[in-house]
C-alpha cells in the first residue's frame, strides 16, 4: 500500500510538472494543420492545391489524433496544447525514471529532470535541428519516443518498449522502422521465445494500434499520379536543404555521441547490465552515425526510398535522452565519493544563475494561458478571415501561410515550406507551376540554393507589380480570390481586411 501511494505521488508530480511546462513552452503544432484537412475542418475543393494531397497522403498517428480532437470540438490551440502536453509527459517520465534508477534519490532526480527539460539540454544540431519544444511536431515526438523506449528497456519493461516502438512507427515511419527493427532483433536474440504464438502475443497490442492507424490512413489516402522526374531531380539537387550534399559533416555531434557511447560502455554497472538495453543504446548510436556517414560520403541518398531520409535525422533522436543517461551513469560510478550529491546540486545552481535570462522569459510565456483559455484577439486579421465564407485557395506568403490555415481554417494554395516533396515526389509538377506562375520563381534556378521555403523578400516586388488582370488569370487557374500579405505590401487590388501586421486583398 505504501509503495502504491508513493507511485501515485511521483506520477502526480510528474503530470503536474508536465502540464506546467506545456504552458511555458507551448507552441502551435504543425500536426494540427494535417488534422484540419483530415477532419474537413478545412476542406480543399478540387485537386488544384498540392497541400490537399500532402495532408491526406501523409501517414502519422499524431495528425490522426489531431483530427479526432478537432472533430469533437477542441480548438486548434487546445489541440496543440494536448499534443505538447503528451510530448512533455514523455520527456518527464523518461528522464526522471532513468535518473532515479541510478541515483536512487527522488529530490536530486526530479531536480535534474526539471533542469534538463527547462534548459532543453541536448547534444546539439545535425543537418536537422535538435529542438525539444518546437512547432515541428514529428521530429520532437521522435526524440521523446526514443527517450521513453530507451528508459523502458533499461527498466526491463520490454513489452512496453515494443508497444511504444509500434506507436513510433505509426507516428514517424522512418525512425519507427529503425528503432523497432533494432528492438525486435535484440529481443529475438536475447529473449527465450518458445514459439511463434508467444511472439505474436508480445507484438499484438502495438500491431493492432498500427493497423488501425494504417487503415485510417488508407481510407483517406488519395491516388498518386505521374510526375516529371527531371523536375524532381532539380528539387533534390537545387532546392532540398536537409539532404543536400554540401560537404558539411557535423563532427562535433559525432564526437559527443562517441563520448556518450564510451561512458555507457565503461560506466554501466556490470551487475545491473541487461543485454537488450545495453546493446540497444550501442546499436542506436553507432548505426545512426554509420547511416549519417554513408549519406554524406556516398550516393545512397539518390536511390529510391533512401531519398526521403534526412542524414542527421536518426542521430538527433537520442540528443535529449543522452543527457540523463550520461549524468545517471557518471553519478552512479562516483556515488561513493564524498559530496558528489552536493556537487551535482551546485552545478545545477551555477548553470541556472549564469542562464538567468531563461527564467525571465517565463513571464512572457504565461501570456499563452490567456491565448489558450480566454478570449481571442478579435482584431487579429486571421480571426476575421475565419468568418469569411470562401472555398477558394488563399494565396499566402512566408509569414502568413501557417495562421491562415491554423487560425482562419481556410485552405491555402501553398505552404511556407515545400520540403515535403521527397516524401511526395508526384506533387513536384504542381509545386513548380505554383512557384513559377504565382510567386515568380524560376523553379530550375532557385534564388537561394538548398532553401525549400518561400521568401517574402524575393517575390514582394512580383506581387506589387502585377495588375488586376494578371491576378484575375491567377484566380481563374488556381481558384484563389484572396491574398494575405504583410502590412507594408501594396498590391494593385481592393484592400479587403487589414490589421497592424497583415493586409488581405481580394481579387475581383
Amino acid at each position: 500500500m505504501i509503495l502504491q501511494t508513493e507511485k501515485l505521488r511521483v506520477n502526480t508530480i510528474l503530470i503536474v510538472l508536465s502540464f506546467f511546462f506545456s504552458l511555458i513552452f507551448f507552441n502551435d503544432q504543425v500536426a494540427v494543420n494535417g488534422g484540419l484537412a483530415i477532419s474537413k475542418e478545412v476542406e480543399y475543393l478540387g485537386d488544384i492545391s498540392p497541400l490537399k494531397f500532402y495532408f491526406l497522403n501523409s501517414w502519422t498517428l499524431i495528425t490522426q489524433l489531431a483530427a479526432i480532437f478537432l472533430k469533437i470540438g477542441l480548438s486548434t490551440k487546445i489541440t496543440s496544447l494536448v499534443i505538447v502536453f503528451l510530448l512533455t509527459l514523455m520527456l518527464f517520465f523518461s528522464c526522471f525514471f532513468l535518473l532515479n534508477k541510478y541515483l536512487k534519490d527522488f529530490y536530486l532526480s526530479i531536480s535534474l529532470t526539471v533542469f534538463l527539460i527547462f534548459f532543453q539540454k541536448n547534444l546539439g544540431d545535425t543537418d536537422y535541428p535538435s529542438l525539444i519544444f518546437t512547432i515541428h511536431t514529428f521530429g520532437a515526438y521522435a526524440q521523446a519516443f526514443v527517450g521513453l523506449i530507451t528508459t523502458c528497456l533499461i527498466l526491463n519493461k520490454f513489452k512496453l518498449s515494443i508497444f511504444l516502438s509500434f506507436l513510433l512507427l505509426a507516428i514517424h515511419p522512418i525512425v519507427g522502422f529503425w528503432v523497432l527493427s533494432i528492438i525486435l532483433f535484440l529481443f529475438l536474440i536475447f529473449k527465450n521465445i518458445k514459439n511463434l504464438s508467444e511472439f505474436i502475443k508480445i507484438i499484438s497490442p502495438g500491431l493492432i494500434v498500427l493497423l488501425i492507424s494504417a487503415s485510417f490512413y488508407l481510407y483517406f489516402k488519395l491516388e498518386n499520379f505521374s510526375y516529371d522526374q527531371s523536375l524532381f531531380d532539380i528539387y533534390m539537387n537545387k532546392w532540398d536543404g536537409h539532404r543536400a550534399k554540401t560537404g558539411e559533416v557535423h563532427f562535433v555531434y559525432i564526437i559527443k555521441s562517441l563520448v556518450v557511447l564510451c561512458i555507457i560502455n565503461l560506466f554501466l554497472p556490470k551487475k545491473n547490465k541487461n543485454k537488450i538495453s545495453f546493446w540497444f543504446v550501442n546499436l542506436l548510436i553507432s548505426s545512426s552515425i554509420l547511416v549519417y556517414l554513408l549519406f554524406k560520403f556516398t550516393a545512397i541518398g539518390s536511390f529510391g526510398i533512401f531519398s526521403t531520409i534526412i542524414p542527421g535525422r536518426l542521430m538527433s533522436t537520442y540528443t535529449f535522452i543522452a543527457w540523463p543517461l550520461t549524468l545517471a551513469l557518471i553519478y552512479n560510478k562516483l556515488q561513493e565519493k564524498k559530496y558528489i550529491k552536493e556537487f551535482f546540486y551546485i552545478l545545477i545552481i551555477i548553470y541556472s544563475i549564469t542562464h538567468y535570462k531563461n527564467f525571465i522569459l517565463i513571464n512572457k510565456s504565461f501570456s499563452n494561458v490567456q491565448i489558450l483559455f480566454f478570449k481571442q484577439n478579435q482584431n487579429n486579421i486571421f480571426y476575421k478571415l475565419e468568418k469569411l465564407k470562401t472555398n477558394g485557395n488563399i494565396i499566402t506568403t512566408e509569414n502568413s501561410s501557417f495562421n491562415t490555415m491554423y487560425i482562419s481554417k481556410k485552405p491555402i494554395l501553398l505552404f511556407k515550406s515545400i520540403d515535403y516533396l521527397p516524401y511526395h515526389p508526384y506533387l513536384v509538377n504542381d509545386v513548380a507551376e505554383i512557384l513559377n506562375e504565382v510567386y515568380g520563381y524560376d523553379f530550375n534556378n532557385p534564388p537561394i540554393k538548398h532553401y525549400p521555403y518561400l521568401n517574402d523578400n524575393f517575390f514582394k516586388e512580383t506581387f506589387e507589380n502585377r495588375d488586376s488582370e494578371d491576378w484575375r488569370k491567377i484566380k481563374e487557374k488556381f481558384n484563389s480570390n484572396y491574398i494575405v500579405v504583410p502590412k507594408n505590401w501594396n498590391l494593385k487590388l481592393d484592400l479587403f481586411l487589414s490589421d497592424e501586421k497583415f493586409n488581405i486583398f481580394r481579387i475581383t
